[in-house]
């Protein structure tokens, strides 16, 4: 999946080989790209994606797919320009939307630059729509000044306070990943609070700064995606862009727990996998891939979830690329595949 494009299909061979289909376009239904990180509601069933446009207008597009795959009218959202979304995020009620400071200016190729620049200028902003608006009337936009989010790792409601909660991986410089930057990239864990009765925003880092890595690549139990979550499972960017270890982290407290893969071994992002049956939001475990410079040698490592201690590893054939952004799908998932 890349936002620049439909969907792509692929199945498992029985020989455990991937064969690409083709693009996917929900039998027909698609006519346009889709976001990278649609995303899945654990108990509706349902999924939430949206579109952007580089060149002409509207340059955003809101839909959702009901568990039988059939897609919902679009939503087009104004923007007076286009934006970079990589990522958005659900709630039990809403879509959060990123509208942020990264945006798209193509005339900066014909000069040799890049199309993706940081506009200093623009105010970072989310909006906030109803799950299941049928217009942009509905969208509630909460500025967030000098917020710059590659990915957003969940987002919840708060009715005491009438907030959504967005949790986030804020970058600085913002541009850092599209354009070569002389500055040190930083990825810090933050907790984005967005008032819908006052239309104001609050902005803190998780962990404190004593104990401040870049965190980046990872998720939250997806069996609570929209709902309040107490731990995140994140990639420690370190040192950048390598990824020596993955980390879990309480987002209540900012207590950090770090799993190191050890020296010159490093791998990519940790997927949560929770048991089957589990109870307790963090019963299961954390795989990653992980692969050895100084043997050149690459493993998965299955690690216990809650006492981050290492159970298995299945040695690999061939290396995983780092930076490989996926995800793993169990024997269940495969037997639904469409052959």
């Amino acid at each position: 999946m890349s936002e620049d494009d439909l969907p792509y299909q692929i199945r498992v061979t029985p020989a455990g080989d991937l064969k690409t289909i083709g693009r996917f376009d929900f039998d027909g239904q698609l006519k346009s790209t889709m976001i990278a990180h649609p995303k899945l509601d654990p108990v509706s069933g349902e999924m939430f994606a949206i579109s952007y446009d580089v060149i002409q207008k509207p340059y955003l597009k809101y839909f959702k797919f009901s568990p039988e795959g059939e897609k919902s009218p679009d939503v087009e959202i104004p923007l007076p320009q286009p934006t970079m979304m990589h990522d958005f995020a659900i709630t039990e009620k809403f879509v959060v939307i990123p509208d942020q400071q990264v945006v798209f200016k193509l005339p900066e190729m014909i000069r040799g630059g890049s199309p993706v620049i940081y506009d200093k200028n623009k105010i970072s902003r989310f909006g906030i729509l109803p799950k299941n608006a049928t217009g942009a009337g509905d969208i509630k936009w909460i500025e967030a000044p000098d917020c710059f989010c590659f990915h957003l790792w969940n987002a919840w409601e708060e009715p005491e306070t009438n907030e959504v909660v967005v949790i986030g991986s804020c970058m600085t410089p913002p541009d850092s990943i599209f354009n070569e930057c002389e500055e040190n990239l930083k990825s810090v864990l933050s907790e984005i609070r967005l008032n819908l009765t006052t239309g104001k925003s609050t902005r803190r880092p998780i962990i404190p700064e004593t104990e401040q890595v870049n965190l980046e690549a990872g998720m939250v139990n997806r069996n609570r995606l929209g709902r309040k979550t107490q731990f995140a499972y994140l990639a420690l960017a370190e040192p950048w862009p390598k990824v020596s270890g993955f980390a879990k982290v309480d987002l209540s407290t900012g207590e950090i727990r770090k799993y190191i893969y050890g020296e010159q071994r490093y791998g990519g992002e940790p997927l949560f996998l929770p048991r089957e049956g589990a109870e307790a939001e963090d019963d299961g475990h954390i795989l990653a891939f992980v692969h050895d410079e100084k043997e050149w040698k690459s493993e998965l490592q299955i690690v216990n979830a809650i006492t981050l201690k290492l159970e298995a590893s299945v040695k690999l054939p061939s290396r995983v690329p780092y930076g490989f952004h996926g995800t793993f799908i169990g024997s269940k998932g495969l037997q639904k595949q469409t052959w």
